[in-house]
């Protein structure tokens, strides 16, 4: 940025570092500025929609969403808009919508087990037994070390413990263990 301070792009990049670091207002206004660059940067939007929904802000995080998915319909990380979007409606309570955006999510061939964890947590609070039991089989199967210690390691990036105490609350509905499985890289 210092080099070049008009490229949206490094700015929706310091806004995924700014939110890594948990200074969520930071990547607000970095991820405002990608936008200013570029209105139809859709990392930028999915970036912005992810600062909200830490900060609680769901309504306004789903407006991003569904912005990033609008501009980028072919994006490669299309599965993560959605699989994010449905993070934010997990910690909004809307269950419903959650599983709606994972379906979304897991249709796309490059989707990562986030996705699959997402669903199996809106399944659990919605008391969908035999999903629960089928999506937790598919969880176990993707990411085989899967476990509320390794989800709450994940979540650093959450400053509310509300957000992660209801993550993890329906993890363990699922019938997640707490497990502490090594992880290479980690």
């Amino acid at each position: 940025l210092s080099l070049d301070n008009q490229n949206a792009t490094f700015y929706a990049l310091e806004g995924r570092v700014l939110l890594a670091q948990k200074e969520y207002s930071r990547a607000i206004s970095v991820n405002e500025k990608a936008i200013s660059l570029n209105p139809t940067l859709a990392v930028a939007h999915c970036s912005l929609a992810d600062s909200f929904a830490y900060e609680g802000r769901y309504e306004e995080a789903l407006i991003f969403f569904n912005q990033a998915i609008e501009f980028s319909p072919n994006d490669p990380q299309l599965w993560a808009f959605y699989t994010y979007g449905a993070l934010a409606l997990i910690f909004k309570g809307d269950y419903v919508r959650a599983l709606e955006w994972t379906e979304s999510a897991s249709n796309i061939p490059n989707y990562q087990y986030w996705t699959t964890s997402h669903k199996l947590v809106a399944h659990a609070y919605l008391e969908n037994v035999a999903e629960v039991n089928s999506t937790k089989k598919k969880l176990l199967k993707e990411c085989p070390a899967f476990s509320c210690s390794f989800a709450r390691k994940k979540l650093f990036f959450l400053k509310k413990q509300s957000q992660v105490d209801t993550y993890i609350k329906g993890l363990y509905l699922a019938g997640i263990k707490e497990g502490q499985f090594p992880q290479l890289g980690d």
